[in-house]
């Protein structure tokens, strides 16, 4: 038999008692709102959080585990802070200044991995500088016959003086720069080689051609875990660092090199195609690419641009310098546009407006490696199909776009994803974006609708779960994504906009402007399954929209969900579980922080504004140690709280919630499960609310 939720209204500020409460003295303008409704369920912020026991239990130990995971779910109230500290130390670093140890590149990848729990190259100024290798006479030259010594290959003498007749047509300055690159990706591959020593190479070879084989596909692959369990993340990750740094610092000088009127520079070493050409139309067929660079025209890129090609690939890298380009690879087996799988792929585009087009691994891909796609100028569309647009596993995926009036567009597994000791992040600096999961072209084959898409898109991140399968379930990883500034729109299926999965942690955070969100199920800040899920939006005249169930701040079975928005007249559509809603022992988290908002409810039964749910059938278990938690905190305004019909025209007000009041949420028959929220004036939410 359903169970009855009793509600309690505790004030109606200026008004009479209600249901024999009295009006309770308006709150001074310091005191502390959490305090005030956990006091209300009989609760302390010592209280709010996931147990040892629980998360051991429910999940148990394992090895793939980010070690920051269970310390969160520990500190629920804690989370906020420590998220919004990654998206701020992203957002502080668009422009390069050396002098305050800002290197846009190489951060984004040092927090890739630090996030993992990699702590390497945290003191840039002790990091190596190769410009001691270069000759001081044709710098290029000596750079490629070094290659081929650490390649155990020969140059020759005819291939020596064809290369250094070549180079004679560079100027010395100019070399020295293209030659430190080459340095940098020389100590790169030394590094990835010694970081898969434990496994051969055909091993490895074979791992290549199918590197996303445990999200992929339905049967566990034994090799796919061993390499991502055991291969050294941290040796791959500092000279990635060391890699990005180099990037950062010929940015900063490569308009004030010297190139030839006519440059066309073309080898390939025994690591990929060195080329170097002039400002003319050029169309790249090229597979394997060491190192590119392009000074200008409307180019075509059919192959790689930017990514690994092959374990005898270890680095490639592509820098275009001017032009609206078009970077397009038809070819599912072709990774592409900033992948870097078994080694490190890295794609800069500096000015132009772009098309970047792909089937999967692509526009910042990284697996059992880093991959970067970095674009500084122009209004450019990113097409993509699956893992790509910021898309880490068992590795960083990083796709930065600083200005312009951006479109993403793919259908699952990207735009800030992470997954099995992954990093994925999409950032965006400025311009009016558009993010789109596809969820127009319905495969039919999701479990919680057949009448949408699985997303994971817009900052998500997914584990493996095989507990009902096979067994071997496998922690998740981190997807991150954060636009600076800019009204945007954000449109999805289901697992979408600040979402977490099995361990996995999913982020999206919005600095300013008047954004859209429109999800289904499990989004803008809703976790299922031993989750994190957080969406924060900063400034803006926003619009939340979610269609199904578990969203704006909702978490299911020991996960954590958060919707914070700290400014503007929003307007939030929710439905089933949602706006601060916890069910089966997970936790969700609301908090609006300013404007005159309006609250429309799908169903007026509905589990949210502060509500929990625990299922009966649960009853009586060890879950029965773990706390069910919904909170909700409005602040400031005149807010409206209205239930709509299946065709948006409002039904009838909400009977519990208003503006300065407070109220308690109790299921009935359980002490485990409860909410409150509150509508208010006054009062802070310091050490809470980033």
């Amino acid at each position: 038999m359903q169970r009855i939720a009793v509600v309690w209204i505790l004030t109606v500020v200026l008004g009479c008692g209600f249901f024999g409460f009295q009006p309770r003295t308006v709150q001074a303008e310091e005191e502390d709102l959490m305090t005030l409704v956990l006091n209300e369920i009989q609760l302390t912020k010592e209280k709010v959080l996931f147990t040892e026991n629980g998360i051991e239990k429910t999940y148990g130990k394992d090895p793939f585990r980010l070690p920051f995971f269970n310390n969160q779910l520990k500190k629920p109230l804690n989370t906020p802070a420590f998220l919004k500290s990654t998206s701020n130390y992203l957002i502080a670093r668009k422009t390069a200044d050396p002098s305050k140890g800002l290197n846009p590149i190489r951060d984004s990848i040092w927090m890739g991995s630090y996030r993992l729990g990699y702590t390497v190259a945290s003191y840039a100024e002790y990091e190596p500088n190769f410009a001691y290798q270069l000759s001081p006479t044709l710098p290029l030259l000596y750079a490629i016959a070094d290659i081929y010594r650490l390649s155990g290959k020969t140059l020759g003498e005819g291939n020596f003086l064809y290369i250094k007749a070549k180079c004679e047509t560079i100027p010395l300055d100019t070399q020295k720069e293209i030659a430190l690159l080459l340095y940098y990706a020389m100590d790169f591959k030394l590094n990835r080689d010694k970081a898969f020593m434990a496994f051969s190479m055909e091993d490895c070879s074979k791992a290549f051609r199918n590197p996303a084989a445990l999200l992929m596909e339905d049967s566990f692959d034994p090799l796919t875990y061993l390499i991502a369990k055991d291969y050294n993340y941290s040796q791959l990750f500092f000279s990635a660092v060391q890699m990005g740094k180099a990037l950062d610092l010929f940015s900063q000088k490569m308009n004030g090199l010297e190139w030839p009127d006519d440059l066309a520079f073309e080898w390939n070493t025994p690591w990929g195609w060195i080329l170097l050409r002039d400002e003319e139309d050029h169309t790249y067929y090229e597979r394997e690419i060491l190192l590119s660079f392009d000074l200008g025209g409307n180019d075509t890129y059919i192959g790689n641009a930017g990514a690994t090609a092959s374990w005898f690939n270890p680095v490639s890298i592509v820098m275009d310098c001017v032009g609206d380009d078009i970077y397009k690879t038809t070819d599912e087996t072709v990774y592409s546009q900033g992948s870097g799988v078994f080694g490190l792929g890295m794609l800069l585009d500096y000015e132009g407006n772009d098309h970047y087009e792909a089937k999967q691994y692509a526009q910042g891909f990284g697996c059992f490696g880093v991959g970067v796609l970095w674009d500084q100028a122009g209004n450019d569309s990113y097409q993509s199909t699956y893992v790509s647009q910021g898309c880490g596993i068992y590795g960083i995926g990083q796709l930065t776009d600083l200005s312009g009036f951006d479109k993403y567009d793919m259908y699952t597994f990207g735009q800030g994803f992470g997954y099995i000791r992954g990093y994925g992040c999409l950032l965006d600096y400025t311009g009016d974006d558009s993010y789109v999961a596809n969820d127009s072209d319905v495969a039919g084959n999701n479990p919680q609708s057949s009448d949408h898409n699985t997303s994971f898109c817009q900052g998500a991140g997914f584990g493996r779960r095989a507990d009902l399968s096979e067994g071997n379930s496998i922690s998740g990883g981190i997807g991150m994504l954060v636009d600076a500034e800019g009204s945007d729109s954000y449109f999805c299926g289901v697992f979408g906009q600040g979402t977490g999965y099995w361990a996995g942690t999913g982020y999206l955070c919005d600095s300013k402007g008047d954004d859209t969100y429109r999800g289904v199920w499990y989004v803008q800040g809703g976790a299922a399954h031993f989750g994190i899920g957080a969406l924060f939006d900063d400034a803006g005249n926003d619009v939340y929209n979610a269609l199904m169930n578990m969203a704006q701040g909702a978490g299911h079975d020991l996960s954590l969900g958060f919707l914070l928005d700290k400014e503007g007249d929003d307007v939030y559509t929710s439905p089933n579980l949602a706006l601060g809603g916890g069910n089966d022992n997970g936790m969700g988290f609301f908090v609006d922080f300013g404007g005159n908002d309006v609250y429309n409810l799908r169903s007026k039964n509905a589990i949210n504004l502060g509500k929990a749910n625990y299922s009966k059938a649960l009853w009586g278990s060890w879950r029965d140690s773990e706390f069910c938690l919904g909170l909700f905190f409005e602040h400031g305004g005149t807010d409206t709280y209205q239930i709509i019909d299946k065709d948006g025209k409002v039904t009838e007000k909400v009977d519990f919630a208003g503006n300065d009041t407070t109220w308690k949420y109790n299921q009935e028959d359980t002490t485990l499960s409860m909410g409150a929220g509150i509508d208010t004036e006054t009062g802070t939410l310091k050490g809470f609310l980033p």
